[in-house]
């Protein structure tokens, strides 16, 4: 499903736009599928930095996905 230039991680996307500037981030669990957000950087001459705030982003929200499933099955908040 995923394209070549995807930013993939747990259930979150970063797709790809036409504008290179723009990635659209979607949250695809099984069932709860929704576009949560337009990433919009901020210079055209930065873009590897750009894609590589992107790529955080996603890690950054599965990781926290996977830490509050961890908390909840040892019962914490």
């Amino acid at each position: 499903m995923a394209a070549p230039d995807d930013f993939m991680a747990g259930h979150y996307v970063a797709t790809a736009t036409v504008n290179s500037t723009r990635r659209n981030l979607f949250y695809f669990a099984p069932g709860q599928e929704r576009h949560i957000a337009t990433l919009v950087g901020g210079s055209r001459t930065r873009i590897a930095e750009f894609d590589a705030d992107c790529q955080r982003i996603v890690r950054a929200l599965a990781h926290y996905d996977a830490q509050n499933a961890h908390n909840d099955d040892k019962g914490e908040s």
